[in-house]
């Protein structure tokens, strides 16, 4: 005798749909688990399961309230709450969920994996490897965590990025970065100084984390490698293949920096010596003026008070906007002509904006096209390219030229989905103004 359907059995379905990356599978067998059992805590948070993968976080974040007053021991409602309250910059709300998701259901690997890695060192390593030694996933994700794990193992704990200057504010002049025989402007670069041996100029991306440099600089400056590391972006050629490297002093204008780690990759990045992703002044409020070539770091505000049940987007356009960050991805809801809309990334570090194949379907103005983007896995062609675009973010409404590429691994990578990043075609006439504290976002226009 085939006994009934349960909920337990819908969410396991799902949860193993989603890790096959099979989102319109996973998005059936949620719908099927709430119309079955609407009243289940457990059905709800799947359901809000999906939607986060799909990029409609709010719409994640109200299943996960919705469980939750269903069942308030339901841990994989508190799993996914933990997660929204994490990209919506909640650090201490985040670790809260993610905790009593753990403690509810301690063999469940998702919770493992999310509680391990906020827990200080040497807390983090062994939950990590008990993760890995008892729970599978594919490759790809599973070689990430194993990156990360012998990173932690080889910092053993350690501070990094020690800023050693007191300095509180800064100005720091932003050098044009040009490709291509007629010397199209790429983006904007800032002068870095390693070890006190050599200096370069990396491309200024807010969409790399930390600094990238090339093997062979690494190796000038005299940086000691840490651990394996593979980096994932847009490209043709997969991962970059590298390793962490350790560098015992950087400058960057007024500000010295002790203790850093950095990302080498074997070839040059985006056309230049590296990358310095604007994530490393974090401690600052960072106002990319790129009009005026100057970054310019100020003290943060004061930090708002802790928002209750989460927080939404920010709705009023004069205000900063409330982004999604995920890890150092910043990620804001986009329209597109006012009738699609995602996530996109915001990408300095990209030569121009994009969106998904999957996006562009419903863009009639998409045509076939080839042309070269740059990132950090090197060069990939575009399969079609549209131009006069609206492209509405916050309170800014360009129109621009957009193309698509392809960004599954990434969504993949990161749980949800990307639908497009707004390349420095479309920034290189504002003023962005980023605090990665809160997670706001705010664009001046020239």
């Amino acid at each position: 005798m085939v006994s009934a359907p349960s909920p337990e059995a819908y969410a396991g379905l799902a949860q193993t749909l989603l890790k096959q990356d099979n989102v319109p599978a996973a998005e059936e067998a949620s719908r099927a688990a709430l119309q079955a059992f609407p009243a289940s805590a457990l059905a709800v948070a799947t359901r809000g399961d999906v939607l986060f993968r799909r990029g409609l976080i709010a719409e994640a974040q109200g299943q996960y309230a919705a469980a939750l007053r269903l069942d308030d021991q339901c841990a994989r409602a508190w799993l996914g709450q933990g997660k929204v309250e994490a990209v919506l910059a909640h650090r201490h709300q985040a670790l809260k969920a993610v905790t009593r998701a753990h403690d509810l259901e301690p063999e469940d690997g998702d919770a493992l994996y999310e509680w391990a890695i906020r827990q200080p060192y040497p807390g983090n390593v062994a939950g990590l490897e008990k993760h890995l030694s008892e729970f599978r996933s594919d490759p790809e994700t599973e070689g990430h965590e194993r990156d990360y794990l012998e990173l932690l193992k080889a910092l053993a704990g350690r501070d990094v990025w020690i800023l050693k200057s007191d300095v509180s504010r800064s100005e720091l002049k932003l050098d044009a970065l040009t490709t291509g025989p007629n010397f199209m402007l790429r983006g904007y670069g800032v002068r870095v100084k390693f070890n006190g041996r050599a200096a370069a100029t990396l491309l200024l991306d807010t969409g790399s984390s930390g600094v990238i440099i090339t093997r062979k600089f690494a190796e000038k400056i005299g940086a000691r490698k840490l651990s394996d590391k593979n980096l994932e972006g847009v490209g043709k050629s997969g991962a970059a293949h590298g390793y962490e490297a350790w560098v015992d002093q950087i400058n960057i204008g007024d500000l010295e920096f002790h203790d850093c780690f950095v990302h080498v990759i074997p070839g040059a990045v985006a056309d230049t010596d590296g990358v310095i992703g604007t994530d490393v002044f974090e401690k600052f409020l960072v106002t990319l003026d790129f009009p005026a070539r100057k970054l310019r770091l100020d003290p943060l505000p004061e930090a708002p008070a802790a928002a209750e049940d989460g927080a939404s987007l920010s709705r009023d356009p004069r205000s900063p906007i409330q982004v999604y960050a995920f890890g150092h991805l910043l990620l804001l809801p986009t329209e597109v002509d006012t009738k699609q809309s995602g996530l996109f990334v915001l990408d300095s570090g990209g030569n121009i904006s994009t969106v998904s194949p999957e996006l562009a379907k419903r863009i009639s103005q998409m045509r076939a096209l080839n042309t070269p983007v740059h990132g950090t896995s090197g060069v990939v062609n575009s399969a079609q390219i549209a131009d006069d675009v609206g492209l509405r973010f916050g309170n800014v409404l360009r129109k621009e030229r957009i193309i698509t590429v392809d960004m599954r691994s990434v969504s993949k990578d990161l749980g949800t989905e990307i639908s497009g990043q707004l390349g420095f075609s479309t920034l290189e006439r504002m003023r962005i103004t980023i605090n990665y504290r809160d997670g706001l976002v705010e664009f001046g226009l020239k």
